[in-house]
């Protein structure tokens, strides 16, 4: 179990971008500086406003969100079935690892192919937004759907503005996230259709879950990699190029 948790905390770390951690480092450093400044010496030094960035409040409360909701879905999930037999501590910490890893690692503590299907459909919705923006991950990034979900809710609650965390979110972010969803979207058509036509006797399911994890550059498989044919291969070696470099 302490295996699949530090493995876990170190794809989080990998996944929530460098900026980002740099930040929250700085803001925890001050928050320590100005604590020991009121209890030791008496002093309350000047705030400093907006020590957090927007962009990093967005990725790590859209982190943790994906972590904790994953976790309760793949647990509910597969408590009595690819978990069937495990401890209780080794069914959260699997629940755990399998939620973090589809957002950028790739890797498998259980084969794939033993999970219920709302499990896998689950593990593609994480594929495809991965992790946050300028880090080692793949997917639309945390960031977009961040974005997006701002967005939409403002439309909700008839706001002429978008805004997260009591701060505006410029329109060419708005646009910018709008584009990335529509793109990799219009990718995941195209190569999806393209192997449906040259994988005949490959199930559906199993080429969309291999079109997702090549976009997301997250490397999972149903096993159905090595049955590819050429073109095959290579239209997905596009498009995980693609989901590298990013839509944009």
């Amino acid at each position: 179990s302490s295996f699949f948790l530090t493995v876990s905390m170190l794809i989080v770390l990998g996944g929530i971008g460098f900026p980002i951690l740099v930040n929250l480092k700085n803001a925890l450093f001050y928050y320590i500086h100005y604590g020991f400044a009121k209890l030791v010496r008496k002093q309350t030094p000047m705030r400093i406003p907006h020590l957090a960035q927007l962009n990093t409040k967005i990725a790590v409360t859209a982190t943790i969100a994906l972590i904790v909701v994953g976790t309760l879905a793949i647990a509910i999930s597969e408590w009595n079935g690819a978990f069937a037999g495990m401890s209780v501590g080794e069914k959260l910490s699997q629940s755990i690892f399998n939620a973090v890893s589809p957002r950028t690692a790739g890797f498998n503590s259980v084969n794939l192919s033993n999970f219920a299907l709302p499990t896998l459909v689950f593990y593609i919705i994480l594929m495809w937004i991965g992790g946050a923006s300028q880090s080692t991950a793949g997917g639309i990034k945390v960031n977009t759907i961040g974005v997006a979900f701002a967005s939409f809710m403002s439309v909700v609650r008839g706001q002429k503005s978008v805004t997260m965390f009591n701060r505006e979110i410029t329109d060419h972010s708005v646009k910018r996230a709008y584009a990335t969803i529509f793109g990799s979207i219009m990718a995941i058509v195209f190569c999806f259709v393209a192997l449906m036509i040259l994988e005949p006797k490959i199930p559906p399911f199993e080429l969309f879950f291999e079109t997702i994890s090549a976009l997301g550059t997250v490397g999972s498989s149903l096993g159905v990699t090595p049955l590819l044919g050429v073109t095959s291969k290579i239209i997905v070696a596009v498009i995980m190029f693609v989901g590298r470099v990013g839509i944009i």
